[in-house]
């Protein structure tokens, strides 16, 4: 049996990214302007879903607006992942990322894609419960200020990670029962944990031992998973925070990676654009 084959924490209700915008964050901190690297320049294998170009990115199937090719996230984090994978190692998998830092303008289209969605989706529910649904999903950008750290989606932060694993030798995609973004409870890290309980599959199915694997290998190196998306992981911002408080783990320390704006030069690329 695999050291991390333990089962996910199943949870009845846990917070949602509209949760942690009063969570403090140590401006004095050092690691706060810690800079951004793209984590493939340290070996982290991975390629930003949102500016996909081969219409393979569902369900976008184009370009999302204000994405980037870069998977920037704060250098320490790319340690982090480094350190994940010498763990992957005998389970011959290792880390594969779809999106690090956000743009606010991708966050943004994100946000109005998501909206849209679930208003086809529930067209008897008022904007308040509209909102309520899109936070378990999407961090809100429409009040963002560069200067409020109420207003920052965890992604801009540069401390927060979509990723799955993938088979270290082949290359190919571990099965994680859902693709990226399906944004239904079947992205729910504990999906398959209640359909284990449930008796709906056995406890060898390929795609629970994978989350699982996945999970706990993060979470060994000090990340937390956001419930509501297997794909997730924070380290030291707001959602971090505010997951370890929901699991009883908080050591009542403030976030200390808020919002930084992305290098220069990719800046000055995106204006041209």
């Amino acid at each position: 049996m695999s050291a991390y084959d333990q089962p996910i924490p199943i949870h009845r209700r846990a917070p949602t990214a509209g949760n942690y915008g009063d969570i403090p964050i140590a401006l004095s901190d050092p690691r706060f302007h810690e800079q951004l690297v793209d984590a493939r320049s340290l070996g982290i294998a991975g390629e930003n879903y949102y500016a996909r170009t081969d219409e393979l990115n569902t369900p976008y199937d184009e370009i999302v607006p204000g994405a980037v090719r870069e998977l920037w996230c704060r250098r320490s984090i790319s340690l982090m992942l480094i350190a994940v994978n010498d763990r992957l190692t005998r389970y011959g998998a290792e880390v594969f990322l779809w999106d690090a830092y956000r743009p606010v303008a991708c966050q943004s289209a994100l946000w109005d894609f998501y909206w849209a969605r679930f208003r086809r989706e529930f067209p008897e529910a008022n904007d308040s419960e509209i909102i309520e649904h899109v936070h378990q999903y999407v961090s809100d950008p429409r009040e963002f200020n560069p200067h409020n750290s109420h207003s920052w989606p965890a992604h801009v932060t540069g401390a927060a990670l979509d990723l799955t694993l993938r088979d270290k030798q082949s290359g190919a995609l571990l099965d994680m029962g859902t693709h990226f973004d399906d944004m239904t409870s079947t992205s729910h890290s504990d999906y398959f944990e209640r359909l284990l309980k449930s008796g709906q599959v056995p406890a060898n199915d390929a795609r629970l031992r994978n989350r699982r694997l996945l999970h706990w290998a993060m979470q060994e190196e000090g990340f937390t998973n956001y419930s509501y998306e297997c794909w997730h992981f924070d380290y030291g911002n707001q959602m971090y925070v505010m997951m370890l408080d929901f699991l009883g783990r908080s050591r009542g320390e403030a976030a200390w990676y808020g919002y930084i704006p992305l290098p220069a030069s990719n800046s000055a690329k995106m204006e041209r654009t």
